[in-house]
């Protein structure tokens, strides 16, 4: 259950080390003033490690954008977590997503095509049992090479994980969030 108030409080990038910054882009990259990397940087060194892979998965996915956030929404959706959402709405909109379909993938509705009701049962699957069924990933399979298949696997998963971050944490999404950095931004 998400947190109502941060139990770590982002960190001004003021109190930052400077060797620590310079891991990150330096003071001025629009991706550090995220309050999710301002609480994280407080254990930088872990951070360092999982940011390759959150940034392969946000900015370099082998799967389609818009395949990409009907498994986001309906993770973060399942696992109650609310930051990445808040972000997300966002970037499903430039993937072509109406608000119309994003609630449907948020809540598993019926509403999306076939393929992407496929999608949502693996959200479903991994969160619950940890393992896509045979009859979903026969689907899946149909479509996707075995590489995309695995990232599959990985973007619940990190999505997952994210959601146990932001919501133990209590990471809350920004002021005027339309503004901050996403992964398909430049930078």
């Amino acid at each position: 259950m998400p947190r109502q108030s941060p139990r770590i409080t982002p960190m001004p990038l003021s109190e930052v080390s400077d060797a620590d910054m310079a891991l990150f882009g330096g003071r001025d990259s629009p991706r550090n003033q995220l309050n999710f990397f301002k609480v994280l940087v407080q254990n930088a060194a872990l951070l360092k490690k999982y940011e390759p892979l959150a940034m392969q998965l946000g900015r370099e996915p082998t799967i389609p954008p818009r395949d990409k956030e009907v498994l986001i929404l309906r993770t973060s959706t399942l696992c109650g977590e609310t930051y990445e959402i808040a972000h997300h709405l966002f970037i499903a909109r430039q993937a072509g997503m109406s608000d119309e379909e994003i609630e449907e993938a948020k809540h598993g509705g019926a509403g999306l095509p076939p393929f992407e009701q496929a999608l949502m049962r693996a959200a479903e699957e991994l969160v619950r049992d940890h393992c896509i069924s045979d009859k979903t990933w026969a689907v899946l399979a149909d479509r996707y090479t075995n590489s995309q298949l695995i990232e599959v696997v990985f973007m619940v998963a990190n999505y997952t994980l994210l959601a146990m971050i932001n919501n133990s944490l209590g990471i809350y999404p920004e002021d005027q969030i339309e503004h901050t950095w996403k992964p398909t931004d430049a930078n």
